[in-house]
């Protein structure tokens, strides 16, 4: 890991330091191209901007710019004047020549830019992460949180790596949610000062996330049950029957929530006459599908949500930035004793505390 750090970050000095010419030329060749439009467009006010375009000739295109400075955009290949792109990658438009590759996988052809420092930077850190992707989609549940423990450890290092520079500024806000909220305020301090406004948000929550961690007591939950009533997590933890509540944020279009459903069921099927219960918190869109999950999958425990998808309370108290997510109280105390509780370790967990 170091080797690639220490390649990472040599490249990221040179991105720095380099006072190349502004001048960038963008091209590609490839079957795939043919018939098509290249288009380069930048995000604004979460839109995508085309600011320059071109028809592909003989299956190829160049375009030329100028960038006094670099910046993050996207290329795209489709059809003139169609919405959906056909194929399309991030890139770092940057004084240098670029070349943009067709990759042909087993369902899709997808694009890879070339060329230049920081995609250079960008390219090192995919090579080493691509085979912990694909750990991550083993079917093996305890290979693929591993594996994704790692990712996320890696990413992280290889953000403080690149110093602060663009390529780091944007790795952050692409993943923040994967690290620990000190994580993130230790990847925000590297970031140059002129950039400290474009983190704050993402800094409050790191900073709120600091307040739901094990040994801080847990923040009251108020919202509506399917039925429409309003149900507080401080009733259901002040329950005398109850020793110990999982507040356990879903969703019934999350993939990951559903996959822990079966683990939930069967602690909840064996622990709660001892005194285990789940508070369930919903960010579902529409009340129709909450509730069909809820009666489909069986969940039998308290639920609320204000079906306002990631737009609630209780996602802003808990620094909740993906799901699923949960927090263990123990109702002695009201003390937070243990987060983010997935698959086996959650009953393994809740036995050893009603042995």
């Amino acid at each position: 890991m170091k080797k690639i750090f220490g390649i990472v970050l040599a490249a990221a000095m040179v991105a720095s330091c380099t006072n190349n010419k502004a001048k960038f030329t963008i091209s590609g060749e490839s079957d795939k191209f043919a018939g098509k439009y290249a288009y380069l467009q930048v995000e604004e006010e979460n839109a995508l901007k085309t600011i320059d375009s071109v028809a592909v000739e003989g299956n190829a295109f160049v375009l030329e710019g100028v960038a006094e400075q670099p910046y993050v955009a996207y290329f795209v290949i489709k059809e003139a004047g169609a919405e959906r792109p056909e194929m399309f990658t991030q890139l770092y438009v940057e004084p240098a020549e670029i070349a943009i590759r067709a990759i042909e996988g087993e369902n899709r052809t997808t694009l890879a830019a070339i060329g230049g420092n920081l995609n250079g930077i960008v390219d090192q850190i995919n090579s080493y992460l691509s085979e912990l992707e694909e750990l991550m989609e083993s079917d093996d549940k305890s290979v693929a949180d591993a594996a994704e423990k790692s990712w996320s450890n890696t990413m992280f290092e290889a953000i403080k790596g690149c110093k602060g520079n663009l390529v780091a500024q944007n790795l952050l806000k692409q993943n923040y949610y994967m690290f620990e909220p000190q994580q993130v305020l230790d990847a925000i301090a590297t970031m140059p000062d002129d950039k400290q406004e474009e983190f704050a948000k993402m800094k409050a929550s790191a900073e709120q996330a600091l307040k739901v961690l094990p040994g801080n007591k847990y923040i009251d939950i108020v919202d509506k049950t399917p039925e429409g009533e309003e149900l507080s997590l401080k009733s259901v933890i002040e329950n005398k029957k109850n020793k110990y509540v999982l507040i356990d944020f879903w969703a019934s279009w999350c993939g990951p929530c559903m996959r822990e459903v079966p683990y939930l069921v069967e602690t909840y099927k064996n622990y709660h006459k001892k005194g285990f219960e789940i508070f369930g918190v919903s960010f579902d869109r529409t009340k129709e599908a909450w509730v069909k999950a809820i009666e489909e999958k069986k969940l039998t425990w308290p639920h609320v949500s204000s079906v306002k998808y990631w737009d609630n309370q209780a996602r802003h108290d808990y620094a909740v930035n993906s799901i699923p997510a949960n927090f263990l109280v123990d109702c002695s105390t009201g003390e937070i004793i243990a987060t983010a509780l997935r698959g086996e370790e959650l009953q393994a967990k809740i036995a050893e505390l009603l042995k």
